[in-house]
């Protein structure tokens, strides 16, 4: 007696329809190859003639002049471009150059003017020299001069007084004098010498 293993039937339940799919697929695939090999493989002389003289009479023969000498003629140039797939740009049209106008005359930068009114002229220079000084017996000091620019004129004065006419005593050191013009103007230090006029 036989024994019926459990799960047998439901086996070849499941594989059947398995089959028929792959049954259905290459039956599918070869139909495709034949059919498709029948249509491309007729040949045109097996057409009946009122189709191949319909055909023969659709071409233009402009259409069929190809043009070999434009293959021969010469080519642009390629241009570089830049090619990027993730970026979309119009090309850019070269800008035209620029149009020559009517020339301006050169502009010569004037030398720079001084702003404000012109300045004075520098002092002229403090002729006397400082040959010594003198104590009175009341405490105060002189300051002895020599002009030698005109000679040997000797001058003297006490800080503050007038040396000359010309100049205004400052002060009175141990071995120098500080003197000015009488308008202010190029105070100077006149250090002491020992003698009047070298040379005179």
């Amino acid at each position: 007696m036989a024994t019926e293993v459990p799960g047998a039937a439901g086996g070849s339940s499941r594989a059947r329809p398995l089959l028929l799919f792959l049954f259905a697929v290459v039956a599918a695939y070869l139909l495709i190859q034949l059919g498709g090999s029948a249509g491309l493989g007729q040949p045109t002389s097996n057409l009946p003639a009122s189709q191949q003289t319909a055909q023969g009479s659709q071409l233009d023969p402009a259409v069929l002049d190809v043009n070999l000498e434009a293959l021969e003629g010469e080519r642009p140039p390629l241009e570089e471009t830049e090619r990027n797939p993730f970026r979309f740009e119009q090309r850019r049209q070269p800008a035209p150059p620029p149009q020559a106008g009517p020339r301006m005359p050169e502009v010569v930068p004037m030398p720079g003017v001084p702003a404000g009114p012109p300045q004075p002229p520098p002092p002229p220079p403090i002729t006397v020299r400082f040959i010594g000084q003198l104590d009175r017996e009341d405490g105060s000091r002189v300051a002895v001069f020599v002009d030698c620019t005109v000679g040997r004129r000797t001058s003297h004065a006490q800080e503050g007084g007038i040396v000359d006419g010309r100049y205004r005593l400052i002060s009175i050191g141990l071995q120098s004098v500080v003197i000015e013009h009488l308008d202010g103007r190029g105070r100077t230090t006149l250090p002491q010498t020992g003698q009047e006029c070298a040379g005179k």
